[in-house]
């Protein structure tokens, strides 16, 4: 855990430790379950925590033994993962960890956050590595100075933020200057409007995080049996997504029944309870990618939609 290159998320200044808190900012900032909280738990993204803590280890490579998320890491970062080692990595919104586990296996000196309590999660997951350091914080004021760290990763988030262009402002804020950011983004398709897909989120969005998780798993319970009766029809399967409100994943990855059920209830969950849901298209990725002052920019169909892989600018000498 590195506490000496914090600051204050309100006036810049640098931080301290003085017993179970940061100081030396606008206030003491807590240090719960050698966590580092920027932000309180009861936020928009309440439920994330709820769900994280509850299906901590679901989606991790060594809890399914499988490659998964590795893959998916690699694909966004464009390169071999042992590149990282030795570097210093933000990761924005951590969930349980499971890409915080691959960036460690791989070297890197990991800094991890979350807006929600998801971050208890993580450090039950990955807490013991001593090139970890995690912390709660919002993905609008990163407690970090300009030009902090080699490169930034934030998969699986932007689309859950309040605004996707201040999140990558401020993610290419602490990311030095030649460091590679890399993010992904829900994209938009007319799928989203020919199912029942927005106008069951609209619903259960509305219920308190405690009543959500108890809905999205009935649902689950109702409609997995049905999706696996029909799974090897694909027709079947395309008429059912317009009306099933879970996500059903045979087919997409080689899981065993058990595990393909646990999937369901987390990412049924996940898809039904975010506060902010936005969807993009390749060209306007793009273009915040454009206005957050990124260059080398590739948009790429991967990740939850749109996996988005820039460059932060090196200043010339005429504008240093």
């Amino acid at each position: 855990m590195d506490l000496g290159h914090f600051i204050c998320p309100t006036t810049g200044a640098a931080l301290r430790r003085e017993g179970s808190a940061l100081i030396g900012g606008a206030r003491p900032y807590p240090i719960l379950h050698d966590i580092p909280r920027f932000v309180a738990s009861d936020n928009y993204a309440e439920a994330f925590g709820l769900q994280w803590n509850k299906f901590k280890r679901t989606q991790l490579d060594s809890a399914t033994d499988t490659t998964i998320t590795e893959d998916r890491l690699r694909i966004a970062f464009g390169c071999d993962l042992s590149e990282l080692a030795g570097k210093r990595v933000l990761e924005a919104g951590s969930g349980a960890g499971r890409f915080t586990e691959i960036l460690l296996k791989h070297g890197a000196l990991v800094y991890s956050f979350d807006y929600s309590s998801a971050v208890e999660a993580n450090f039950e997951n990955n807490g013991s590595h001593d090139r970890l350091t995690l912390f709660q914080a919002d993905i609008r004021h990163i407690p970090f100075a300009n030009d902090t760290f080699d490169a930034v990763v934030c998969l699986g988030v932007l689309q859950h933020t309040p605004s996707t262009l201040a999140s990558l402002t401020e993610l290419t804020r602490v990311l030095k200057p030649g460091g590679q950011l890399v993010t992904d983004h829900y994209k938009w398709h007319l799928g989203n409007f020919t199912s029942l897909y927005l106008p069951w989120w609209a619903v259960i969005k509305r219920l308190s995080p405690a009543r959500q998780i108890d809905v999205t798993d009935q649902l689950t319970k109702i409609f997995f049996p049905i999706h696996w009766s029909v799974r090897n029809n694909r027709l079947a399967q395309l008429l059912l997504r317009r009306v099933s409100p879970i996500n059903f994943y045979y087919g997409d990855f080689d899981l065993p029944k058990d595990t393909l059920y646990e999937w369901s209830r987390l990412d049924t969950h996940d898809r039904n309870t975010d506060h902010f849901k936005r969807h993009v298209t390749r060209r306007s990725y793009q273009a915040l990618l454009e206005q957050a002052k990124l260059t080398d920019i590739e948009v790429f169909v991967g990740g939850t939609g749109y996996v988005g892989r820039a460059i932060k600018a090196v200043a010339s000498a005429t504008n240093a």
